[in-house]
């Protein structure tokens, strides 16, 4: 997996803190610890896409009569979930508190 807030990547045996269950799960990254989840809205778009789908070239396959409607149906239902698909990644759900670090030393030192 890579981690969209310090784009680095580690495994799903790396994962060490889990919140949440189903669709908004969401997972703490290894080595920055922000916690990362997917779009719920999204990841249920994919699933009613791909489910749609089915059903319509299972139907149409079925029932021939209902070719000319089912098989665009099913088209749209595919590009639905491509491009959903495609849209769907990790997103930083709450970033890490950034610690503050007092530099005024060295910046004293170049002005």
């Amino acid at each position: 997996m890579l981690c969209t807030h310090c784009s680095k990547t580690f495994g799903v045996n790396a994962v060490k803190n889990q919140r949440g269950k189903g669709l908004n799960a969401q997972i703490q990254c290894p080595h920055c610890d922000a916690w990362l989840g997917n779009n719920p809205i999204l990841t249920r778009l994919k699933i009613a896409a791909f489910y749609s789908g089915v059903a319509a070239l299972v139907y149409g396959y079925f029932s021939p009569e209902m070719g000319n409607l089912t098989t665009p149906l099913a088209i749209v239902a595919m590009i639905v979930l491509l491009v959903s698909h495609m849209m769907d990644h990790l997103r930083v759900t709450q970033a890490p508190e950034v610690k503050e670090v007092d530099d005024s030393e060295h910046r004293q030192k170049y002005r």
